[in-house]
C-alpha cells in the first residue's frame, strides 16, 4: 500500500464512524465507500450512535466487525491493522453493575419508601408486578425507572412483606438490614391474619380484618368521604363490594363503584356520553387523562371530539381554562392555499370538505396550541404519544383513564405512558365493541 492516509482514525471509535457514515474522516473524495454488509448494518449504526460510552463487550464487538472491514479499507488507503492490533477507544469503558439490592428510605416529603435494583431479569420482573397488580395495591404505589434499572414502591406492610421474600430468596443485598426487622414484625402481625372485608354499617363502609397501616389510610383519605366513594375505593385494595348496595344519582356511577375490576368496557350503544360525563363527577374521578390514537384528521374523528366538548362544557366544565392537551394538532390548510408540498406541521385538507369540518379542525388546533397548563383546576388532560411535560411538572395525579377518542379500542404511546395508565386507579374504555386486552400485560377488560 503506497498510497496509505496520513490521518487515519486513532481510535476505534472514529474507524467504527467511518464504516457507519462513510463519509467521516476522509482526507479526499472517495468513489468508492465503504459499505456494512446489511447484516452488520443495524450494529454499526448502534454501535456508532451510541449516547454512552462503550462496554468492554460492546468494545470487543467493534473490533471483531472492523476486523472483517479491514482489506476494503486497506484498499481505499486506510491500513488499520495496527490500531486493530493494539485498539485505542475514545473513552473508559462503562462498567454495568449487576449487583442486586433492596433498601428502606425515607424521600424529601418524609414518606417511607422502598428501592429494589437489580439487572433485568424475566422471573424477578414477574415476581413484582405481580406483587404491584394481585395485591391490591392503590395506584401510583410503585413507581418503575427503566433508566436506573430500579423499582420505587411506598412502604406498607404489604410491600415490606413480599419485597424481603424475593430479596432473601434472590440473593440481594439488604442495604438497611432494619428492613428484615420490620418483616419480621409484620410477619408476626400476619400469622392470625384474615383476608380484609367490607361491610355497609349505618350508611358507612366498615373494613374487617384490615391492617393497622390499611386502617390508617382508610381514616385518613376515605373515612369522610359519601359511602359511593368508599365502595368505589374497595377495588385498589382488592377488597369484594359483595352484599353492599349504595344508591347514586347515575346508574353509571353506581356500576363503576360496585365493580371489583379496574378496567371497564362501557358499550357506546348503552350509554351516552352525557351519562359517562355525569357518572365521573358523581364519582369524583376527576382529573382524568383522555389518550387519543392516531392524528384528528377526518370528519368523524372531528365530530366525535366536539361532541365530547359539548358534553363537557354541558357539566359545568370549562374546555378552555380546565382541558389541557399534551399534544398538537395539526393545523388544517386547503390544498389550494398549501405554499409547500410538505409541511409536517400541518394537514393538506381537500377543498371540497365542508367549511365546518375545517373551521371546528382548525379550532381543535388553536387549542392544542394555546392550552397545555396543568394545575390543580384541571380537569382533562388529552395525551397521545407520551406524558405531558407539563403534567410532570404540575406533580398531578390523574384519577382515572378514559380510552374513548379515536375509536375507543386501545391507548397507544411509549411504554412509559402505558405504564402510567395502567397504574390509574380506573381505566375506562368506551366503544361500540369490546375492546380485547392484549394491549397491556394482558389483564382483563370486563363489560361494565
Amino acid at each position: 500500500m503506497d498510497n496509505m492516509h496520513s490521518d487515519l482514525p486513532k481510535t476505534i471509535n472514529e474507524a467504527l464512524k467511518i464504516l457507519a457514515y462513510n463519509d467521516y474522516f476522509w482526507s479526499e473524495p472517495i468513489k468508492t465507500l465503504i459499505n456494512p454488509h446489511p447484516k452488520d448494518r443495524e450494529t454499526v449504526g448502534s454501535l456508532a450512535e451510541a449516547q454512552y460510552a462503550w462496554t468492554e463487550k460492546q468494545a470487543k464487538l467493534a473490533v471483531v466487525i472492523l476486523k472483517r472491514y479491514l482489506t476494503k479499507f486497506q484498499k481505499h488507503g486506510m491500513d488499520l491493522k495496527s490500531l486493530l492490533d493494539n485498539p485505542v477507544y475514545d473513552d473508559a469503558f462503562r462498567v454495568i453493575s449487576f449487583d442486586k439490592s433492596i433498601e428502606k428510605f425515607t424521600d424529601d416529603d418524609e414518606i417511607e419508601k422502598i428501592e429494589l435494583k437489580f439487572p433485568y431479569n424475566k422471573k424477578l420482573i414477574q415476581l413484582v408486578r405481580t406483587l404491584k397488580d394481585k395485591r391490591g395495591l392503590p395506584g401510583g404505589y410503585a413507581l418503575y425507572d427503566g433508566e436506573a434499572k430500579k423499582w420505587t414502591f411506598l412502604q406498607s406492610d404489604v410491600t415490606t412483606y413480599y419485597l424481603t421474600l424475593i430479596a432473601v430468596r434472590y440473593d440481594f443485598k439488604f442495604i438497611d438490614e432494619t428492613l428484615l426487622d420490620d418483616y419480621e414484625s409484620v410477619k408476626n402481625e400476619i400469622k392470625g391474619y384474615r383476608k380484609p372485608t367490607a361491610r355497609l354499617v349505618a350508611g358507612e363502609i366498615i373494613l374487617d380484618n384490615a391492617t393497622t397501616s390499611l386502617q390508617e389510610y382508610w381514616d385518613e383519605n376515605l373515612k369522610d368521604k359519601s359511602p359511593l366513594l368508599q365502595v368505589d375505593s374497595l377495588k385498589n385494595f382488592n377488597i369484594k363490594t359483595k352484599g353492599i348496595n349504595i344508591q347514586s344519582e347515575t346508574s353509571i356511577a353506581h356500576k363503576i363503584a360496585h365493580n371489583d375490576y379496574h378496567k371497564l368496557w362501557i358499550d357506546s350503544n348503552s350509554f351516552g356520553k352525557n351519562e359517562i360525563v355525569r357518572g365521573l363527577i358523581e364519582l369524583d374521578c376527576f382529573p382524568i387523562l383522555m389518550p387519543v390514537s392516531g392524528e384528528i384528521n377526518n370528519e368523524e374523528e372531528v365530530r366525535e371530539f366536539w361532541e365530547w366538548m359539548r358534553t363537557f362544557k354541558a357539566n359545568g366544565i370549562d374546555i378552555l381554562n380546565e382541558c389541557s392537551w399534551g399534544f398538537d394538532v395539526k393545523e388544517p390548510v386547503y390544498l389550494k392555499d398549501l405554499e409547500n408540498e410538505y409541511n409536517a406541521r400541518q394537514l393538506a385538507i381537500n377543498n371540497a370538505k365542508p367549511r365546518e369540518f375545517f373551521e371546528n379542525l382548525f379550532e381543535l388546533h388553536q387549542m392544542s396550541k394555546q392550552f397545555k397548563f396543568i394545575n390543580n383546576n384541571t380537569k382533562i388532560i388529552f395525551v397521545r404519544n407520551r406524558i405531558p411535560r407539563a403534567m410532570i411538572r404540575s406533580k398531578i395525579k390523574p384519577k382515572a383513564s378514559l380510552v374513548a377518542l379515536g375509536g375507543g379500542y386501545y391507548a397507544a404511546g411509549t411504554d412509559n405512558l402505558k405504564r402510567l395508565l395502567e397504574n390509574l386507579p380506573k381505566k375506562l374504555y368506551y366503544s361500540d365493541h369490546q375492546p380485547s386486552s392484549w394491549d397491556w400485560h394482558d389483564h382483563v377488560i370486563v363489560k361494565l
